[in-house]
């Protein structure tokens, strides 16, 4: 599971062109589609975005606080020390880091992360020995977008990941392993759930940061609605001890009827809305199971 992107600035982040005045280095460009990228794609899948660069730039801390980076590390004489110093703060390890480089100083932090089992991603315009380890090579050169495409392929790659154990959760309930617990599959917790379906406008739209919901309808009905994460409004803090974030009312996605042996699968980071009364109040009972992500 990545936990981290870890980005080289120079010729990943910019397009490599240094400008140069009287009193040093005057402008740096970046892409505007990576930024949002950073800002708002890495933080709903629990990943933290890294900065490690030789350089020093006060333009570029500038970007940084404007993206919200923490980690954010100039000067680096060792890349592969900066890396794992960050690393051990978090306990974390290699295994978790998603890197992207484009030039010779990158390469023993790639081989490092490759070799550990994480994933190494490059611009179309890195050298060609980066090519050579990289899991990814966007089609997009650095400064151009290279960072959001390779941002758009992690997501892909790690909801990919996901298939096979999901299908083992469904196998599972298929099974009704819910009856006595037995041989709950690895990372998933489940709980039975009664109530009385409701007016929508009583019903609660929520996400999960962590997990992917896996519901299984025993008796009644109800409708089930999922939304864009497009121009919502948070209604409370992300909880992060429950793993649940509130919503207000947002663009419907989806909606589907459960009736009994419905399956509904939700994403993590899907806003949703359950509960909701299909022409006549009711008393539902559903298996609920979360798969850690």
């Amino acid at each position: 599971m990545i936990k981290f992107l870890v980005m080289d600035v120079d010729g990943t982040l910019t397009d490599g062109r240094i400008y140069m005045g009287q009193n040093g280095e005057s402008v740096k460009a970046f892409n505007v589609k990576d930024g949002a990228g950073i800002v708002l794609i890495l933080p709903k899948h629990g990943i933290i975005p890294v900065i490690i660069t030789a350089r020093e730039s006060k333009i570029l801390k500038n970007r940084c606080q404007e993206l919200n980076i923490t980690e954010f590390h100039q000067g680096s004489k060792d890349k592969l020390e900066t890396l794992n110093t960050i690393l051990s703060k978090y306990g974390a390890g290699l295994d978790t880091v998603a890197y992207a480089g484009d030039d010779l100083p990158d390469i023993p932090c790639m081989e490092a992360v490759k070799k550990a089992g994480g994933v190494v991603v490059c611009p179309s315009d890195a050298i060609p020995e980066i090519k050579a380890i990289a899991d990814y090579i966007s089609g997009f050169k650095a400064g151009d977008g290279a960072i959001r495409d390779c941002i758009n392929y992690l997501i892909q790659k790690d909801s990919s990941c996901f298939k096979d154990r999901i299908d083992e959760v469904i196998e599972w309930i298929q099974a009704e392993g819910y009856k006595t617990g037995a041989n709950l599959p690895a990372g998933c917790t489940y709980s039975i759930q009664e109530y009385m379906t409701k007016a929508e406008e009583e019903c609660i739209l929520e996400s999960h940061r962590n997990h992917i919901d896996i519901q299984y309808m025993i008796k009644g009905n109800e409708l089930f609605k999922t939304y864009t994460n497009e121009c919502l409004i948070s209604s409370g803090e992300y909880n992060e001890e429950k793993d649940v974030e509130f919503w207000n009312d947002g663009i419907i996605s989806s909606q589907s009827i459960l009736v009994p042996g419905s399956i509904i699968i939700v994403s993590n980071n899907t806003p949703h809305k359950g509960a909701i009364l299909f022409y006549k109040e009711e008393m539902v009972k559903k298996v609920v199971c979360k798969l850690e992500v």
